[in-house]
């Protein structure tokens, strides 16, 4: 008890400022990581089961969900924005504009969510054949049947991840964490049944997927009611446009969305330079990434807070406030990766089972993700944390355009020079990606030292 009294201490007052207290900071930050554990565990378990009906299936999901990442990364920047005009809201503590914003985030994610739905649904045999036409038939039918069924329920992942950004802003992300986890557990007893009982393979998987989102419409509508949330999502102010808060949020969102878009694409250029390598690359690439993420489950999350604690320090127009909690987050993350690290290591063996590697590829996954672990406390946290400060300052086009360049010359074409031209395969495109990291981590320290990046206006009103 005397233990966590002190653990108490040292974290109430080393994450305090006068903007925001460590309690505030630690209902955005535990919940964040607790909804992100659970979706990379349930993933995994997921992925472990559709393994089990073989390399094509699990080639064809892998690819199919590089593009689908793609789409989701863009939902999630857009709900970005959101939370960055909500957070700033709250720290001038105006309710009303906080409400609005919120309405205004929900409306505008889910509406980009059905274009890009019916835009899958119309082109997606030139879509599949430009990335990955270089694929065996097989895993080409099946990621066409996966693509077409995801994209149906698509709106409706929309809406769920905008609602979850919003409450993040306002300060609820135990409800959050409850629609996640809720969601999280349908899914995988829907795979269960459908992958593992029925045995019906990407049809399940699809059967699982359509499922759960028309369930998680369900779970968050009533958690939002049981729960008493503050935000009050009303279908009439659905078609409410308030254009002076929805230019705040495409103005912040946009950049964050575009940059997301662009860096998955990038991810899908990197597939598509993998493809040719084989399936045995393919499976070791998707498993190495797959098992790396997890070891970024507890940092990801504390980037994601960032944008709505500096948001809030920013909304009090306190800067040195926001440097502040920027450079001691930072620590916290250096530390969780050591820890994150040591743990996927205990447990690769039992990673690896799930996924059902195939022999020869176990070798280079544990290479590959050692090269990662080990670059992750320093280079991973400057590079990847420091945006998202920057991005709650309005600072987002200059963070899109750096690491859009960074991504393309870095890592993409680093990887088609080293995996291809020089003959390394994965382990070179590998490099490449941690060669990405180290000029992130050189470029944003030197960024967020000057003051440039806070020579920007958040909200427009």
């Amino acid at each position: 008890m005397r233990y966590l009294s002190a653990v108490s201490g040292f974290f109430d007052r080393y994450f305090s400022c006068s903007s925001i207290t460590w309690k505030q900071s630690r209902a955005i930050v535990i919940p964040l990581i607790a909804e992100h554990l659970f979706s990379v565990m349930f993933s995994l378990l997921n992925t472990g089961m559709i393994s089990s009906s073989g390399v094509t299936s699990l080639s064809a999901v892998s690819l199919v969900d590089s593009l689908n990442s793609f789409l989701f990364v863009f939902y999630q920047g857009m709900a970005t924005g959101g939370s960055v005009i909500i957070a700033n809201y709250r720290g001038r503590k105006d309710a009303d504009r906080v409400h609005e914003a919120s309405v205004q985030s929900v409306s505008a994610v889910t509406l980009f969510a059905l274009i890009t739905s019916l835009s899958m649904i119309l082109f997606h045999v030139p879509l599949l054949r430009l990335l990955f036409g270089a694929v065996e038939q097989e895993i080409m039918d099946k990621a066409r049947l996966y693509l077409i069924g995801g994209a149906l329920t698509l709106p409706l992942m929309g809406f769920y991840s905008a609602v979850c950004g919003v409450l993040r802003g306002i300060g609820e992300g135990k409800t959050a964490l409850k629609i996640t986890m809720c969601g999280s557990v349908q899914y995988v007893l829907l795979n269960v049944l459908f992958l593992k009982i029925l045995n019906m393979g990407i049809a399940g998987l699809l059967f699982s997927i359509s499922l759960q989102r028309i369930l998680q419409l369900g779970n968050t509508l009533l958690i939002l009611k049981l729960s008493r949330s503050q935000f009050r999502f009303r279908v009439k102010e659905f078609f409410r446009i308030d254009f002076s808060i929805l230019k705040s949020i495409v103005r912040i969102g946009m950049p964050c969305a575009a940059e997301n878009l662009f860096f998955n694409g990038g991810r899908l250029v990197m597939q598509v330079i993998i493809v040719p390598m084989g399936t045995n690359a393919i499976v070791t690439y998707n498993i190495a990434y797959a098992i790396m993420l997890l070891n970024q489950g507890l940092t990801s999350p504390v980037n994601t807070a960032m944008f709505t604690i500096s948001g809030i320090c920013f909304g009090s127009r306190s800067v040195s406030d926001a440097r502040l909690m920027t450079k001691r987050f930072m620590v916290l993350n250096f530390f969780l990766f050591i820890l994150a690290f040591g743990l996927i290591q205990l447990i690769f063996p039992v990673l690896i089972g799930f996924y059902h590697a195939p022999p020869e590829t176990v070798g280079l996954i544990r290479t590959c993700l050692l090269i990662a672990g080990l670059s992750h406390p320093v280079l991973h946290t400057l590079g990847f944390t420091l945006p998202s400060v920057f991005r709650a300052a309005g600072d987002g086009l200059y963070c899109t355009v750096s690491i859009l360049v960074i991504m393309w010359v870095v890592r993409v074409f680093g990887g088609l020079v080293l995996g291809t031209w020089c003959g390394m395969g994965i382990l070179g495109v590998w490099i490449a990606m941690i060669l990405d990291w180290v000029v992130r981590s050189v470029l944003f320290p030197i960024r967020f030292r000057g003051d440039k990046w806070l020579k920007h206006k958040v909200l427009s009103d």
